[in-house]
């Protein structure tokens, strides 16, 4: 048991075992959902690992207007938090745009796998890897071979066409 948790720590970016890794519980009081696949927990960005929603309007990132389904990727993700009798994450390291990189879980459920099974996200394992998390990073594969053809374009891709500063 030990050596599988200190496997998982070490996908986490090899953050430390007392700052990382740790099921939490997340006070919904406290928590504003920014889009699909970020939220803010007590001043503290927290971007979902695996899946990547469509963009919402951000003026400071130079996005002016909303991608298709952005709105529905947020209120989704709204939705499930707000339906959920407990809400927890485990943070795995930080992104560069300072994020702390999390598995969110509605009632032990990952939101991830939850918004890539609706047709809401894109996965992002096949480029970013399973972070530590390998059976959570395999459901997520599966998923998303459910929907095939999105009717939105991948993230990462319309951020590249939209963006302006």
């Amino acid at each position: 048991m030990f050596i599988a948790l200190t496997l998982l720590f070490i996908g986490c970016r090899g953050e430390l075992l007392e700052e990382m890794g740790k099921e939490q519980r997340l006070l919904r009081l406290f928590l504003e959902v920014v889009d699909g696949d970020t939220v803010i927990y007590r001043r503290i960005p927290m971007r979902f690992l695996g899946v990547d929603t469509p963009e919402l309007r951000n003026r400071d990132l130079g996005f002016f207007w909303d991608q298709p389904f952005g709105r529905d990727a947020k209120e989704y993700t709204r939705t499930e938090i707000r339906n959920a009798k407990r809400v927890t994450y485990i943070a795995c390291g930080k992104d560069r745009y300072g994020r702390t990189l999390v598995h969110l879980f509605v009632d032990g459920y990952p939101l991830s796998l939850k918004i890539v099974e609706a047709g809401l996200g894109y996965e992002t394992v096949s480029f970013y890897g399973d972070n530590g998390f390998p059976e959570i990073a395999d459901r997520i594969m599966k998923a998303s071979k459910l929907h095939p053809d999105l009717p939105f374009e991948n993230p990462y891709l319309w951020r590249q066409k939209n963006k302006r500063r």
